[in-house]
């Protein structure tokens, strides 16, 4: 039996958790050492309670055949790949404790894709600017065929998968629970997205519920994954904040979106460029070579149009029926201006009905 068998058979032993596991292959120096261990080895290794001993030796006496087990997942829509395996993600490799196995939904060759792949991550508070940011990044990229990466958490995570999506790029999802759960369930239309035509991964078996530790070791996989880490907002303990700290001991780049300092939602992602994040005030430059871009194919607003684009900018997100009030401008002209700037797309009109501008189209005179 080989050890990327080996490390999908255990990776499905009932009871024994994914950390466990990764702790107790390290200990014995090996899947198929920790695999052939005497179960009093096990039991004197420290931190695993007698009756998962028990499990852990009478799976080891009953052991399925791994070809059987793939056949069972795959009937479910589920890949799952032992570490080992060719198309077992490299990156993953730098970890001090890589996953032993990995669950898939999807197009699971993203995770090995030789393509640009940045995470980006947030607060699950997000305000309309950390919106407004994170769908301008994420659609940016996406548009250059970069895989986005993030957490399918509330917020900043969802927000850029959608834009991923939304412009026909590619997105990875890794979940803090098992591969057959949507978390939050409130995700489940976004969850089905990513799983048609992008991929949706765990190290938890089918069937974890989710546990709070699960999401710092789901964020090392993000950071892991990803040439380099984006954060958008984030509060003094957001979760995205491990996500950078992740990614700088690995080496990856880690960039910064200013926000304001009255806000909390930006009080860590501020706080992070002294640490030696690089601010980021364009996507242009995550894009070797592409730095001046925006400036260089920057528009100009038609004169008629410039009330209204001015006042979405100073309001936006906001609808046109509630951008004529606070503006002062006629409703007739506001819906007017409004179709004809998104038939331009120099706005964008989103789900929820609001409108904001394309910031990377078109600029004021003014």
């Amino acid at each position: 039996m080989s050890d990327e068998e080996l490390a999908i058979l255990w990776s499905l032993c009932p009871g024994l958790a994914p950390s466990t596991l990764r702790r107790l292959v390290r200990i014995f120096g090996g899947i198929r050492a920790f695999h052939e261990a005497q179960v009093g080895d096990w039991a004197a290794s420290g931190g695993v309670e007698d009756a998962q001993v028990s499990r852990m030796d009478a799976w080891r006496r009953t052991l399925p055949c791994p070809d059987h087990l793939k056949r069972q997942l795959a009937s479910r829509g589920i890949v799952v790949i032992g570490r080992g395996a060719k198309n077992y993600p490299d990156r993953l490799l730098q970890l001090a404790d890589p996953p032993i196995a990995l669950f898939v939904r999807g197009r699971a060759e993203l995770l090995v894709a030789e393509r640009q792949t940045f995470a980006i991550v947030g607060t699950r508070r997000m305000t309309g600017y950390g919106m407004e940011a994170a769908r301008w990044i994420a659609g940016e990229m996406a548009r250059r065929e970069a895989v986005i990466v993030s957490g399918l958490a509330l917020g900043v995570d969802a927000t850029a998968h959608a834009a991923a999506l939304e412009m026909g790029g590619d997105t990875v999802a890794v979940l803090g629970c098992g591969i057959d759960r949507c978390y939050p369930p409130s995700n489940r239309r976004l969850y089905d997205q990513i799983a048609s035509s992008g991929a949706l991964v765990s190290e938890y078996p089918p069937g974890t519920p989710v546990r709070k530790y699960h999401f710092p070791e789901r964020n090392r996989l993000i950071a892991s994954l990803s040439g380099a880490v984006v954060v958008v907002q984030a509060g003094d303990r957001s979760g995205a904040l491990i996500t950078a700290q992740y990614a700088l001991e690995l080496g990856r780049d880690v960039y910064a979106v200013p926000g304001p300092i009255t806000s909390r939602a930006s009080r860590g992602v501020n706080r992070l460029m002294f640490d030696g994040a690089i601010p980021l005030v364009d996507p242009s430059d995550l894009w070797p070579g592409e730095a001046g871009v925006r400036e260089q194919h920057v528009g100009k607003v038609p004169a008629h149009l410039e009330p209204c684009y001015r006042a979405l900018g100073r309001h936006q997100p906001i609808r046109a029926g509630e951008l004529a009030i606070v503006a002062e401008l006629d409703a007739g002209y506001v819906f007017g201006a409004l179709l004809e700037m998104e038939l331009a797309r120099m706005v964008e009109r989103l789900p929820d009905g609001t409108y904001h501008l394309r910031p990377a189209s078109f600029a004021s005179d003014g």
